[in-house]
């Protein structure tokens, strides 16, 4: 059995460094998004402490790229590591987006690589 956690994952996780508007118990809070996947991503710095743990996002992949809106709940936050926020409510065309886009770059990288 793999040792690697990624084999675990249901989604492969996509390093980047998004900028994300966050909607929480009537907040907005501007911060990164490091790491996303299909299914959620992971937010740094941690989102301060609040009373639900269903929120709003919005972030865009790229400059020229249409906002992907989408709502979330957070299942942990770690103060070294940031929120951990699964989708709840994203529809499968920009669930789409997220890995058209990564897996462009991906491949855009091994060519220039190679």
């Amino acid at each position: 059995m793999p040792e690697n956690g990624a084999q675990r994952r249901r989604f492969p996780r996509y390093p980047c460094n998004l900028a994300v508007t966050v909607y929480m118990d009537g907040t907005v809070v501007q911060t990164r998004i490091p790491q996303v996947s299909r299914g959620g991503c992971l937010i740094y710095p941690p989102l301060p402490p609040h009373q639900s743990p269903n929120i709003k996002l919005s972030f865009a992949l790229g400059d020229s790229e249409a906002p992907i809106n989408c709502k979330g709940e957070i299942v942990y936050t770690i103060a070294a590591r940031g929120s951990g926020v699964a989708f709840t409510e994203i529809s499968i065309y920009n669930q789409e987006r997220i890995t058209m886009f990564f897996e462009a770059r991906s491949g855009a990288e091994e060519t220039a690589g190679a």
